[in-house]
């Protein structure tokens, strides 16, 4: 059973981690952007069918997007803020599969009680193209107190219009009645039994409860496209500590954004604006051991962003020229209910990027960049006060890096390869930490310099028809002013799957290995590397799809999570052992 996630785990630099934790989703990091994320993801930017998912501030999750719309899913690794702006070390960009007439049941059974139910419909008519899927899923969970359950609805129109223009739009409903979260462990507590709960996540009740309602459109023209969103979502979340354990969350968040391409003689160009908002109304409550208590915080906090952007490119011969230009203004204000802490910020942000690409011959080519990025901290980040105040924690920074790329790719009829080299600096970086008086509870702060440097190696061999391999190798060193390592980005990664058809039936078989890593800033916890393999096999029969699939076929011991610089060394989260599951897909 795969999440969005864990079909990205070929890409070198790329690290997927908490993907059986459903109270802190899936976190991704690409070049160790990202690694700080405490839940969901931060530092990276996420579109759908070119909308964008991440909030304003920089958080994305993926909950509410099924797994058997996406068709297909393009990675830009290193810094993107000269197109992207805010939260962009990396971007992921995410294409629904294309609409035809069809409908069927996909039904998922695997090991820890985990049970999956789609069903799609969809109509392709002339001029309208409907689609609809409706997934619901449940699991107990390998550890104790790691159940979850959740039903997702997604609904896309798409017409054409006259004159060659186009209109989507897209609703979806995402309802997680409960998802219960096991908590960090010492070492000494996995050695123990590493399917138990952090004792104190059963005594708060720590888990989560999400609801979350999306609309977008995007209308289409000769020489524009311009979308527009809306998405509330509400969280009851229940922490494991006392103070501000129980959480009260409503966030709206909308935007609008228009671009515009052409093209003349040897030039390319591409320009475009976009606006967004978020509304978030934080409360916090005493958590009286899973009972609410008294109201320790109540504020509004309002993110506003307005980014203008452009892109040119020239071509002469062989050579061709690239670049861009993108300025951000970011408003951020809080109203505090409570006590009369309120406050704004009044960030603004430049970010260029250049670029020149060289074909060196008809199999070979290679590029130089240099780009910029920046990241604000998100609402989340900046309401958590390690001075146990309410507010905004005011010395918490944005952080800006600047980095150099080096690539060389060959293409050929049945292998291609790509050898990419970077080097990255970022000040003010910003790293989650806690704290003796608030345990469990995660603040935030600036750590100073840190130099990102790194190889990456990815390619594929087509060695006959029916069969290929492909294959991913990153090296990196991710170091703080102080020679530290980052928490939670291991520096060695490799990756390969080897597809192969036999008539009817087709087996693929995926090994990873992930390297040593640290749980801490200080580097003094150390997370042991590991190996694990997945081996999928398919077959068609009459008008069924059926799979059976192994995770971990070595059943090997490794951590699915690292809770980075958790206080009492609680930084461990075990992932399971061997999971088999079986899936038929029967269409109608």
């Amino acid at each position: 059973m795969q999440e969005v996630g864990g079909l990205m785990q070929q890409i070198p630099s790329l690290f997927v981690s908490s993907q059986q934790n459903f109270t802190q989703d899936t976190r991704i990091s690409i070049r160790g952007f990202g690694a700080r994320a405490t839940f969901g993801i931060r530092g990276i930017k996420v579109l759908l069918d070119g909308i964008p998912i991440t909030t304003p501030d920089g958080q994305t999750q993926l909950d509410h997007i099924p797994l058997s719309q996406i068709g297909a899913i393009e990675v830009i690794r290193g810094l993107s803020s000269g197109l992207y702006g805010n939260a962009s070390g990396g971007v992921i960009s995410l294409q629904s599969r294309p609409i035809t007439t069809a409908s069927n049941i996909a039904i998922t059974l695997g090991d820890f009680q985990s049970k999956l139910l789609t069903a799609t419909w969809s109509k392709a008519q002339e001029k309208n193209r409907f689609r609809a899927i409706v997934t619901h899923q449940k699991q107990k969970g390998y550890r104790q107190w790691s159940a979850y359950e959740n039903t997702l609805i997604s609904l896309a129109n798409e017409t054409d219009l006259n004159n060659g223009n186009s209109l989507k739009l897209d609703y979806s409903f995402f309802n997680s009645p409960f998802a219960h979260d096991a908590g960090g462990l010492t070492l000494e507590k996995v050695d123990e039994n590493r399917r138990q709960a952090r004792e104190a996540n059963l005594i708060y009740s720590a888990g989560e409860q999400v609801q979350q309602h999306q609309i977008s459109a995007r209308f289409k023209t000769k020489n524009w496209l311009s979308y527009a969103f809306y998405t509330h979502r509400t969280l009851d979340a229940q922490l494991p500590f006392d103070y501000g354990g129980q959480i009260d969350l409503g966030r709206d968040y909308f935007g609008i954004g228009t671009q515009s391409s052409g093209s003349k003689n040897k030039w390319l160009w591409q320009y475009g604006i976009e606006s967004a908002a978020q509304h978030d109304v934080r409360i916090r409550f005493k958590n009286k051991a899973g009972v609410t208590g008294t109201k320790t915080l109540h504020q509004n906090e309002r993110f506003y962003n307005l980014g203008v952007y452009g892109i040119a490119e020239y071509s002469y011969s062989e050579w061709r020229f690239r670049t861009a230009l993108r300025t951000d203004v970011h408003h951020i204000t809080l109203a505090d209910f409570l006590e009369t802490n309120a406050g704004k910020k009044n960030l603004t942000a430049v970010s260029p990027m250049v670029a020149v690409y060289r074909k060196l011959s008809s199999e070979l080519s290679g590029y130089l960049r240099w780009g910029t990025g920046f990241e604000t901290p998100s609402l989340n980040e900046l309401s958590a006060n390690p001075s146990g105040e309410t507010g905004f924690n005011s010395s918490l920074k944005p952080q800006k890096s600047s980095e150099t790329e080096f690539g060389i790719s060959l293409r050929k009829q049945k292998f291609d390869a790509s050898l990419t080299v970077f080097y990255t600096k970022t000040k003010n970086e910003i790293l989650p930490f806690e704290l003796e008086a608030f345990p469990g509870q995660n603040f935030y702060k600036n750590i100073g310099q840190t130099k990102r440097k790194g190889i990456e190696l990815e390619g594929n061999l087509q060695f006959i028809a029916s069969g290929n391999i492909a294959f991913s190798y990153s090296h990196g060193r991710y170091q703080t002013e102080t020679k530290k390592e980052l928490p939670n980005v291991p520096k060695n990664q490799f990756a390969t799957t080897w597809q192969q058809q036999f008539k009817k039936t087709k087996l693929s078989i995926q090994a990873r290995y992930v390297g040593e890593r640290f749980a801490n800033s200080e580097n003094t916890e150390q997370v042991p590397d590991f190996w694990t393999a997945d081996i999928v096999l398919q077959r068609k029969w009459k008008n069924s799809l059926l799979t059976l699939g192994v995770n971990n076929i070595a059943n090997t011991y490794f951590f699915d999570n690292i809770r980075i610089n958790a206080f009492g060394g609680r930084y461990y989260e075990p992932a399971s052992e061997r999971q088999a599951f079986f899936r038929a897909v029967i269409s109608m």
